[in-house]
């Protein structure tokens, strides 16, 4: 066998072995339709997580119903569910899959549930499987709720015969911990609290050293620049929240390793993040006021008096966007919705500088115009009782030129709270009326008339031709009445009106060929001839087509130019041509 055959060969075992390694690790699909499959893929991703499988926590988490618990702790605190569900079930018993029910009656399926003392309390226990809104069964909320008094119960005994036990890096320590450290004396264990109180004796350590080297680091740099104006009381000022913001922030990730139920860790979470946003918003402050002296001394050397201007401007919105930022993120880790804070603290900045509350509400009105985007330069609009054509779009303002060519200027802050209705973004442009014809009208030239109109309206070239009606559709007092319904793809009004002229005018051509008169409300005496009643013989038999090349003969003769009549220049249409 050649060496590159060989290579080949190896080359393919190799990828055939990876290829069964990854199918070896794939876990069941995702499927909760009853308890025994919930808990058989729970059993096999916990397994895999056993094995030190990365993916297999965040698969099993998708088995409980994890809605009571903070969404800032939710991972953490599901994952601790987990590892005390699968602890406390390995201590039980070894599951038989196939004992687990299918089908239920209730919503609800008990594997165990007891009544339980732990120092000096009751709790009544249980691990279930319920059946939620969505059909799916998941571990309840009541297993998410006492799992963890369930497990410190059976946390003495060994797993069942045949089970690996779920262990990690924190198992050692815990087996060296004494016996008091897991009983629960104030709101946690004992252990917990131990871990507490050394979390913040080495944070304050981290606290001080932060602040050690910061403050030598900045001297250093500055020093460096020859920035002669940076005091003891400058470097403190610096230094003190930056210390609590590293304070904060090994706080807030060393928290996470004690183990604490969610209603504990989520509030200590939340105060550290709080606690890091201010030292971050405050330290960053105080960055500012250090890169302002550098350049505080490079405007002093430099001749151009507009940087003397411009270095306290940049000094102060600098400072006033790190505290918007800062504003934001306290409020998210508050869980309010800060999304678009900072672009209202800067208009209001902006307002308080200028002390007008009407440049306020102007200001949001533009922000709306150009995030909402309710019409474009010429569109023509109706805000409230004006009407007319966008001319110009301005930070305070906008200006419509009506329709007798005045023009308004409408303060943006009404665009806020006011209905706009854009004429100009229409796809088509509507004509709905209503056409009256003489009751002495026949129902043969009625059928033609209305075929006729709406061959017009196929042959002209820009009306809808997927959508339109024409029918005889009402008796009117002094009328037969034919409902018109069309629409137009044109540009702009003009193009409409002029379309619509046309129509018109093509149907009133049709109506004169046919002898069609059209009403209007009025009073007639009718005086009956005898001869009256040979007239019906004038339309022919054939009247759909009669009334079709009728429509035609008018349409291939237009009488109507092309283009808006607003265009004419010196008398005369612009194309000189008539529709063919």
């Amino acid at each position: 066998m050649s060496q590159s055959k060989k290579l080949f060969f190896i080359q393919l075992l190799f990828i055939i072995s990876i290829f069964i390694k990854t199918t070896e690790a794939q876990y069941p699909p995702e499927d909760f339709q009853n308890p025994r499959k919930t808990m058989k893929f729970f059993l096999k991703v916990m397994k895999g997580h056993k094995t030190g499988d990365s993916n297999a926590m965040p698969l099993a988490l998708k088995a409980i119903n994890l809605e009571g618990i903070d969404k800032t702790t939710r991972t953490e605190s599901g994952s601790l569910v987990a590892e005390h569900i699968i602890n406390t079930i390995d201590r039980i018993e070894r599951i038989n899959i196939k004992k687990i029910p299918t089908k239920l009656k209730k919503s609800i399926w008990v594997y165990k549930k007891r009544s339980i003392s732990l120092d000096g309390k009751d709790y009544e226990v249980e691990i279930s499987i319920e059946k939620n809104t969505k059909g799916k069964w998941l571990f309840s909320k009541q297993t998410v709720e006492t799992i963890e008094y369930f497990y410190r119960s059976l946390k003495d005994q060994s797993v069942v015969k045949g089970v690996k036990e779920l262990t990690s890096w924190k198992t050692p320590i815990k087996n060296l911990m004494p016996e008091w450290s897991g009983h629960q004396s104030f709101l946690i264990l004992n252990g917990q609290w131990l871990g507490i109180f050394l979390i913040l004796f080495i944070g304050l350590i981290i606290e001080r050293v932060a602040r050690y080297y910061l403050g030598k680091l900045t001297q250093a740099i500055l020093n460096k620049y020859e920035v002669s104006t940076f005091t003891k009381t400058h470097q403190k000022k610096l230094t003190f929240p930056f210390g609590i913001m590293a304070f904060a922030g090994f706080w807030a990730l060393t928290i996470r390793l004690l183990e604490l139920n969610d209603h504990v860790l989520s509030p200590c979470l939340r105060i550290g993040y709080i606690i890091f946003t201010v030292g971050a918003v405050v330290t960053a402050h105080h960055i500012v006021d250090v890169i302002a002296l550098y350049f505080e001394k490079i405007a002093l050397e430099s001749d151009n008096k507009f940087d003397d201007i411009l270095v306290p401007l940049v000094k102060k919105t600098g400072k006033f966007f790190v505290f918007a930022v800062g504003v934001i993120f306290i409020g998210d880790s508050l869980t309010l919705d800060m999304k678009s804070i900072l672009t209202g603290l800067g208009i209001g900045g902006l307002a308080f500088a200028l002390a007008a509350k009407d440049t306020l509400s102007n200001l949001f009105g533009s922000l709306t115009v150009l995030i909402d985007r309710p019409f474009r330069i010429g569109d023509w609009v109706k805000i409230g009782e004006i009407e007319g054509a966008v001319e110009e779009v301005g930070l305070r303002s906008t200006r419509v030129r009506t329709a007798y060519d005045s023009l308004i200027t409408l303060p943006n802050g009404q665009l806020t709270s006011i209905q706009i209705d854009n004429f100009g973004q229409r796809r088509y442009r509507r004509l709905n009326t209503t056409i009256g014809i003489q009751y002495d009208t026949p129902a043969e030239k009625i059928e033609a008339f209305c075929e006729g109109v709406r061959q017009i309206i196929i042959n002209h070239e820009h009306t809808r031709k997927d959508y339109f009606h024409v029918y005889f559709n009402n008796m009117g007092d002094s009328a037969l009445e034919i409902m018109l319904y069309v629409f137009w793809q044109v540009p702009d009004r003009s193009s409409e009106l002029a379309e619509r002229h046309r129509l018109l005018i093509d149907i009133f051509r049709l109506g004169n060929k046919m002898g069609v008169e059209f009403a209007f409300p009025t009073q007639t005496l009718h005086v009956y001839k005898e001869d009256h009643a040979n007239q019906k013989e004038q339309i022919p038999t054939n009247f759909h087509i009669h009334g079709t090349e009728l429509a035609k003969t008018i349409t291939s003769n237009p009488i109507s130019y092309q283009g808006p009549r607003s265009s004419t220049i010196n008398g005369k249409f612009p194309d000189g041509k008539i529709d063919k």
